[in-house]
């Protein structure tokens, strides 16, 4: 955050880029930092600010103002400019992707589609629930579990009939509050697995442990609904990388309001808040319960999304934003599937979005 100061302070000045792919906080939370004023100070050296939503640059907006009155903004969509002191810096979203191609493409590879038919198969092709998480409390793992266990609880049709594969990559395991979240979910597995498990049937699978990309590529295609459930993301990759190895196109995905990703992928995804359990309990019904027409329909829309906007668009737009000199040389995308919220304040800023007809 400090490299566009310091190399000013060398008499050098390239033009620099930032791009924060973790979410910018509100003001209220942000102001709280006692060095506040010199890490917004710092950024506002660099020519480029790349954020990933709407949202976050709207709160770094808010938090520059708080601190310095006088700073103004002109311009509307994807690239603003930020005018302080007679100094200007470009403000840009740019949510970050994958290669759409290259997962696609892996997602075909006979050796990957066959494990994909064997893991089926090996769930005796049930109703297949995927979450794969770093181990991390932002990632509303704990919060998942509970959802299982409510929806089995609640609805005795899906006794039997889904499973949870839950993938949980390892991570500072040194800290002691990261070993306490472990064995938390894993006290959480068993007890639902010890409570629920008949012949021939275990509610969740848990893996602790990294998955080879061809095993994760597999899982993706095996699974009928995806479980992206953070508390809070900058973006969250896994829900893109799903959509992009459902070649099939059957897949559901089932997305927190608080990832990154719902701001291009809610208009077509099942929509959840993760702190409420009884609603992530009833989107895993709902998602079980709906027909393949509208799995399809969803998908096929999802896939198209990332596909345009994949990482390649991602690279020459935060490029062609930091280098052009004016800012309509910068090619305008749209926004995608976001609106503009300068022309509608109220909109592609994040939850709350209506999520009480998650299936319609």
């Amino acid at each position: 955050m400090l490299v566009a100061r310091l190399l000013k302070a060398k008499g050098r000045s390239p033009r620099l880029g930032f791009f924060l792919h973790i979410p910018f906080p509100p003001a209220d939370i942000f102001l709280k930092i006692p060095w506040r004023r010199e890490l917004v100070d710092a950024l506002l050296d660099f020519d480029l600010i790349g954020f990933q939503t709407l949202r976050d640059r709207r709160n770094f907006f808010d938090v520059v103002k708080r601190l310095h009155p006088g700073a103004a903004r002109k311009g509307r969509g994807e690239i603003v400019t930020l005018t302080l002191a007679g100094e200007t810096t470009r403000l840009g979203v740019f949510p970050i992707s994958i290669d759409f191609a290259a997962f696609a493409d892996r997602a075909r590879d006979p050796g990957v589609r066959q494990t994909a038919k064997d893991i089926r198969q090996a769930f005796d092709n049930r109703f297949l629930l995927f979450g794969a998480d770093r181990l991390d409390y932002t990632k509303g793992v704990p919060q998942r579990l509970d959802a299982l266990q409510t929806a089995l609880t609640s609805y005795p049709e899906l006794r039997g009939k889904v499973c949870l594969i839950q993938v949980l990559v390892p991570s500072r395991e040194e800290v002691p509050q990261y070993r306490a979240m472990k064995e938390d979910i894993e006290r959480m597995v068993g007890e639902i697995n010890g409570r629920w498990s008949q012949p021939g049937w275990v509610p969740v699978h848990f893996v602790y442990r990294n998955l080879p990309h061809e095993e994760l590529v597999a899982y993706y295609e095996a699974s009928d609904m995806a479980l992206v459930t953070p508390l809070r993301d900058g973006m969250n990759l896994v829900a893109k990388e799903y959509a992009a190895c459902n070649v099939a196109e059957t897949g559901i995905l089932c997305l927190s309001e608080f990832a990154g990703a719902a701001m291009e992928l809610h208009r077509h995804a099942v929509m959840v808040n993760p702190f409420d359990v009884v609603g992530v309990a009833e989107a895993i019904r709902d998602g079980a319960a709906m027909d393949l027409a509208q799995r399809r329909r969803r998908m096929r829309a999802i896939r198209a999304i990332i596909r345009r906007h994949d990482i390649f668009q991602w690279v020459d737009a935060f490029l062609d934003a930091a280098f052009s000199t004016h800012l309509g040389d910068f090619p305008r995308q749209g926004l995608g599937a976001w609106a503009d919220p300068e022309a509608d304040p109220d909109a592609g800023q994040g939850p709350p979005w209506d999520t009480t007809d998650r299936v319609a």
